[in-house]
Formats: structure tokens, sequence, C-alpha cells
């Protein structure tokens, strides 16, 4: 744990440095004064001053920030060199840049996973499923592709066009089909009940499993492909499960109790058991564009995960028990540290990704009030008085604290509970 709590700890620091350095440089360039620039709150550690900005890290390492001279209220005199002087232009500049920052950062993470470790596929070359009417049919196992044989999902993925000719086997017996391009969009892939990746601390850890066992029956159950473990496991959170395996020819038979885990499934968040198990996976170099391709795509999807999850807070179609705050993200960060470091890179750019949504919020102190606030002045073309603003941040702040004491109170429960 006490690692867990460093890497979080380093992790969040870089974060919010590279946030507020963007807020900074921008601010400098704009000719807006910041007379401190922070990493934590609350009160010094230590610090030091370069021309007119005192440069600190404080207590409290959740969070930083850049004082920007003429942003708060009681701080507004009319001076050129303060952030309300400046133009609409410069001031959206310097706010938006934090959020840019971590979206940029959050990227180059992706970027870095599949441009130098690669992408994660399914290591099987089995079709799980395909539209109806598909020459290319549920339970066929691809050999080859136009004579290139094929290894894993991805293989099928590249090298599948319209007219390609395939080698499968069929019902135990070789065959050759001409692939059509209307349904190549339709093929899923069929994972063996055979285990990849092992949680070191989950159920299947800690009964014996290892990689590349093979789960055979499941209380009684016989499994054919890995969707039929999910089904067993997923509605059994808490009760005992008797799992026939076999692992280096040995087969045996154990219990154990599959953990509670909460996922968002569609427009809801639902409660499942799991037993800390992946399906088979295997890691494919790509090129640099493609990287780039799927760093993008990666980058966008958990913006959208994000955006759907607060809106989902918003219509209280999920409970506000679910937000993590800092021993949530320690536990968060545990549970991907146990996967690997692609997963707890992957989980900082996550945190990066989210941060940056989050300071997009209107309200003060965030950094998106001070956007729309620029572009309300901008369109009324005077600076917001310093009445409404000491009210709206006051009412801002009280948001905001409600929130850390709500955050404060989930993580104490999560203590208690003895998990996510």
């Amino acid at each position: 744990m006490i690692v867990s709590i460093i890497v979080a700890v380093l992790a969040l620091s870089i974060l919010i440095f590279v946030h507020e350095l963007s807020h900074f440089l921008i601010a400098k360039a704009s000719s807006i004064d910041a007379p401190v620039f922070s990493i934590g709150f609350g009160p010094r550690l230590f610090s030091f001053k370069w021309k007119e900005t005192d440069f600190r890290v404080s207590a409290i390492p959740f969070g930083g920030y850049v004082q920007l001279k003429g942003m708060e209220p009681d701080e507004i005199k009319g001076e050129r060199n303060e952030f309300y002087s400046r133009n609409v232009v410069l001031r959206i500049a310097t706010v938006f840049g934090g959020p840019f920052a971590n979206i940029l950062f959050g990227f180059l993470l992706y970027l870095g996973i599949f441009g130098i470790g690669g992408i994660e596929v399914p290591d099987t070359t089995i079709i799980g499923s395909s539209a109806a009417g598909s020459y290319l049919i549920q339970g066929d196992r691809i050999l080859s592709i136009d004579n290139n044989e094929v290894f894993n999902w991805y293989d099928i993925t590249k090298d599948l066009k319209n007219g390609s000719e395939v080698l499968l086997i069929r019902d135990g017996e070789e065959k050759r089909v001409i692939a059509d391009s209307v349904y190549l969009d339709s093929l899923f892939p069929q994972y063996p009940p055979i285990v990849g990746m092992v949680d070191k601390g989950g159920p299947a850890y800690s009964s014996g499993i290892r990689e590349g066992a093979r789960i055979l029956a499941i209380n009684g159950k016989k499994l054919d492909k890995w969707e039929d473990i999910t089904t067993c496991v997923y509605p059994a959170a808490g009760d005992s499960l008797s799992v026939l395996y076999c692992q280096n020819g040995d087969t045996a038979l154990l219990t154990m109790v599959p953990k509670e885990q909460k996922a968002l499934v569609g427009d809801s968040v639902v409660s499942r058991g799991i037993i800390g198990i992946t399906s088979p996976i295997k890691t494919v170099k790509i090129s640099f564009p493609l990287a780039v391709s799927f760093a993008s795509k990666q980058t966008w999807g958990t913006a959208t995960i994000i955006f759907r999850s607060i809106s989902l807070l918003i219509h209280r179609k999920v409970s506000a028990r679910n937000l993590a705050g800092p021993v949530g993200i320690v536990m968060l960060t545990q549970q991907s540290m146990r996967w690997g470091l692609n997963s707890l890179l992957s989980f900082v750019a996550l945190l990066s990704v989210n941060l940056a949504i989050v300071n997009l919020i209107p309200i003060p102190p965030l950094d998106g009030f001070h956007i729309v606030a620029s572009v309300v002045s901008s369109i009324v073309r005077r600076k917001p008085s310093k009445k409404m603003l000491q009210i709206i941040t006051v009412i801002g702040t009280m948001i905001l604290l409600s929130l850390m004491a709500l955050l404060l109170l989930n993580d104490i429960l999560r203590l208690f509970s003895g998990g996510m």
C-alpha cells in the first residue's frame, strides 16, 4: 500500500504540474503576472522565488494552482498585467491551456503505450459471431487469408478484405471460402476459456490459477468459450463457486468466491462478480501512424466515458457514492499496478483526461468558470463586477467543499468496506 500511495501522489503531482505549467507559460506569454505557482494546497513545505513568481510545494499533494493576478474579485485593480485586463482570446487561451495540456499528456501516454509496447489483441482466430448470411460463420477457425497465415485476431482484421480467399476449419474439416465485404464489420472473435493475465490480488490467483490455465467447468457447467466464464461469474459476487480447471496438464477442482466490482454498462452502474483474470491476449507491434490513430481513439473514448459518467451523475442515474477521492485513487492505482506497467500508464492517462474535463466544469474556481466569464464579459463588453464575482465564487467554493466532503466520506466508507 505504501508503494501505491507514493506512485499515486507522484502521478497526480506530475499531472498537476503539467496542468499548472501550461497555465503559467501561456499567462507569461500573454503578459499576465503569476505571483504564485504551487504544487499542492495548504501550508508551503519549501519554495523559491524567480522574478515575480513564488514557486512552492505545499503540504496537501492532491491539487495545485497558479495564482494569476487580477483573477480573484478582491485582486482586481484594473492594471494592465491583470487577467481581466487582457483581451478575451488571451484569457481563454491561458485558462484552457491547463485542460488542453492534460488531454495532450494523456494522448502522449497512450501513444507511448501503443507506439512502444504495441496493442493487445485477442489471441484467437475463431469467429464468435457474424451477420446472418455471411460466408464466415460462428465457430470457424481461420488458418490463412490469401495464403498468408494468421495467428491472432489482429492479423484477421488487418488482412481480411472484400474477395479474400479464407482457409478455415469448420466442423473439423478444412474449407476455403471467399470473404464478403458486406459482413466483414460484423465479425467478432470467440475467446477460448483459457486464462490470459491474472490479477495477483484476485480470487483466481489466491486459488492457484495462473496464466495459460483452461477453465473446464464452473459449478458443474461445462465451458466451451470465454463468455461461459463471465456468464457464471458476473452474477455470483460473494457466492462460492466450484471451478474445475486444467493447468500444465494437471486437472484440479477448487472453490473460490468472486469479488464485487462496479462497472459502467450503458447508462447505469452495475455490480458484478470478478475473479481477477482476463481472456487470452497477445501484444502486437504496430506502425507509428497506426499508434497515433489508436492513441487518438483511446483519448477520445476516455473523454466520452467521463462525459457520460458526469451526465449520469447529474441526471441521478448513477449514485454519487461511486465517486473516488484520494483513497479511491490510491486503491485504483494499486489495482492497475497489479496488471503491469501498461495498465498503470493507462490509468494515469485516464486521470489526466479526467482532470482536464473536470476542470472545464463552469464552477469557480475551476477553469471552466473563467472561460465562461471571459466569453460573457467580451459579449457585454465590460469586465465582471467584483461583487458578482464574489457572490459566484462563494457559491462555487461551497459546492466544491461539499463535493470534497462527499469524496472524503466515500473514502472513509471504502476504508471500512475494504475496496472499491
